[in-house]
């Protein structure tokens, strides 16, 4: 297999995506002479507070140093200031302002570090759930505002009985650079594929291709993927819409965490450009600290990116009042143990790849903690308040593993529905 590099462009490489980059981040780069930068950077971040109650070991009032499961809510949202008019990418976004901006994904991640295991859900942006706080349904991404993610929490809480610790929204303005940050993202390709909305094309079959931030992020947004049918001679498009739009995400999401965890497990300076890249269009809540992050890396040290379980919210389409939308189907078995996960009742079982085992081995913390940590401090603010978070330098990081309640464990096979990259071994990340 062959590869085809796209370089960087410099004019307009402005985009951002996953909570997984700001971790890896801060715990790497928090190592030894950089922790004072990275708490810096962290403690200058935006801020939100969120009124949602944790569920179960969570609460609110943990001892310094005490991880339990928790879930992160992450959106991603996206508008036309990210990319330069004269941009091939420009047409996949509209013309958006910030105040015009929507949620592109939007995903829960549930970490347990007591037993270094993560699982991610996405949701449909058009599936139809049931608005908090009134009788009226809609699209799911209609909850959102990335300032005030309270709607959007009780909203998936309301629905799927999935509580919300923690919350981040990044902007796509800040992707194209933490892509480029890792030098590129290699993905393997079958066929010829484009999408003509987004400006996504790799227009040659059974490569390696290497994607730079601009294009990455046109190819991570394509809902309209189209690829060329050798045997037919004809270009054919995927069907699944939406549904291959997140597979691919999750995907690419997997290739770029193994390609952000091995350069900046020797390069303190991958790690710091990432850090930057990240925290420039980052919203967070005001409990996720420097000193809970640092803490959060610690304890995954030895995560393994390839038991990530990646799922959807699994759904059937429909048409309720002359639009085309997802309904939830909370009756499938594969439906009810995805759940219980989030939920927090049950665990994943995964089994790691052999083949894979020796080479995926992430390690998010990529040199050992110094004995020092960072943490905030905050005032209590309303809701929809936003603001800026002054930090203070406190001491060693610590971590005390409180026992939890024993909960079933489930193994969950879900089909991938759309066009998705193989997993091919002579095409590494």
């Amino acid at each position: 297999m062959t590869e085809a590099l796209l370089k960087p462009r410099r004019s307009g490489k402005h985009k951002a995506f996953l909570v997984f980059n700001v971790v890896l981040a801060m715990t790497t780069v928090a190592a030894g002479s950089g922790l004072l930068y990275a708490n810096w950077k962290l403690g200058n971040r935006q801020v939100v507070t969120i009124d949602t109650v944790p569920e179960g070991d969570g609460a609110l009032n943990l001892p310094p140093g005490d991880l339990s499961a928790k879930n992160y809510l992450i959106t991603g949202s996206d508008n036309s200031a990210c990319v330069a008019p004269d941009s091939p990418y420009a047409g996949g976004f509209g013309k958006r302002t910030s105040f015009g901006e929507r949620s592109d994904s939007i995903m829960v991640i549930r970490v347990n570090p007591i037993d270094n295991q993560a699982a991610v859900i996405s949701f449909p942006r058009d599936m139809w759930v049931k608005q908090a706080g009134s009788s009226r349904s809609g699209r799911i991404n209609s909850n959102f505002d990335k300032k005030n993610p309270n709607r959007l929490i009780r909203t998936i809480k309301e629905n799927f009985g999935i509580s919300v610790d923690h919350y981040v929204n990044i902007d796509f303005c800040a992707f194209a650079e933490i892509v480029d940050a890792v030098g590129g993202v290699r993905v393997p390709f079958i066929f010829r594929a484009q999408d003509y909305r987004t400006g996504f094309k790799v227009l040659r079959k059974n490569v390696c291709y290497r994607f730079a931030g601009d294009h990455a992020l046109a190819y991570m947004r394509s809902r309209h993927y189209r690829w060329y049918d050798s045997t037919l001679k004809k270009w054919r498009t995927d069907q699944s819409s939406d549904w291959g739009r997140i597979a691919r995400q999750q995907d690419f999401m997997r290739r770029m965490i193994r390609k952000a965890l091995d350069k900046s497990r020797t390069s303190p300076r991958v790690a710091t450009n990432i850090l930057n890249a990240a925290l420039k269009n980052v919203i967070t809540d005001d409990r996720l600290t420097p000193l809970s992050v640092l803490q959060l890396g610690q304890a995954m040290k030895n995560f393994n990116a390839d038991t990530m379980g990646s799922y959807t919210m699994p759904g059937v389409g429909q048409m309720i009042d002359k639009a085309s939308v997802i309904v939830p189907d909370f009756e499938s078995a594969t439906s009810k143990k995805i759940l219980s996960v989030f939920q927090g009742k049950a665990s994943l079982s995964i089994t790691v790849p052999g083949s894979e085992k020796a080479d995926a081995s992430a390690t998010v913390v990529a040199t050992t903690l110094a004995v020092a940590a960072a943490t905030t401090t905050t005032k209590p603010q309303p809701t929809t308040t936003v603001k800026t978070v002054p930090t203070t330098v406190a001491p060693v990081v610590t971590i005390s593993r409180t026992p939890t309640t024993t909960v079933p464990k489930v193994t969950i096979n879900q089909d991938t529905r759309g066009i998705v990259p193989p997993n091919d071994p002579t095409c590494p990340f």
